[in-house]
């Protein structure tokens, strides 16, 4: 999965998502456009890159199969693909800790990894620092962090996707962010290092 291009705007993306419904090329456009943030909103939340790419086909499929119920009256089309995104990632949450497991895939992953043993060790704890954290966060606010850093959201667009008021949005974030500064100080993380 190739994610290395930057995020563009579209400057006519209302003719494009009605195009698309007919046109796999105009589809195909916006796929290009929004799958590096989904992906990284998704990879984000789920752990590992097997999983985000396997997510995030499902998102598309459901954005193929109901892209001609878009209304844009209703929402920007950057919040009704999200919503789609947050309810697929909700509804995986969910299953995930019902069924928790490792596959086989990722025991080969790790165990193969290229970096020396001491960099591979020292990086693994800064992200075992960083998952403890974030842990101590509630659903709400993890997901706040997705998709406002990973998925590169504004706080206008996440209000449309959770609800929340703009303002409610940007207090959520700014206490989680703070909270997340605490508890990372707390077990003696270095942002130097």
């Amino acid at each position: 999965m190739n994610l290395t291009h930057e995020v563009t705007t579209f400057k006519n993306y209302q003719d494009l998502v009605s195009r698309s419904v007919n046109d796999p090329a105009a589809f195909a456009e916006l796929y290009d456009h929004y799958l590096p943030r989904i992906y990284k909103y998704i990879r984000y939340r789920a752990g590992n890159p097997q999983e985000a790419e396997d997510l995030t086909s499902k998102i598309f499929e459901r954005v193929v199969a109901n892209i001609g119920s878009y209304q844009k009256d209703k929402a920007s089309f950057n919040s009704w693909i999200f919503t789609i995104a947050h309810n697929a990632l909700t509804d995986y949450m969910r299953a995930r800790k019902r069924n928790r497991c490792v596959s086989i895939d990722m025991v080969g992953q790790i165990a193969c990894t290229g970096d020396n043993p001491v960099d591979t060790l020292i990086r693994r704890e800064k992200q075992d620092k960083l998952l403890q954290a974030i842990t101590k966060l509630s659903d709400r606010e993890r997901d706040l962090i997705g998709l406002k850093f990973a998925a590169q959201l504004t706080n206008g667009a996440i209000s449309e996707i959770t609800g929340l008021t703009k303002s409610n949005v940007a207090v959520i974030l700014y206490r989680s962010m703070q909270r997340l500064r605490f508890e990372l100080n707390a077990m003696g993380w270095n942002s130097d290092d």
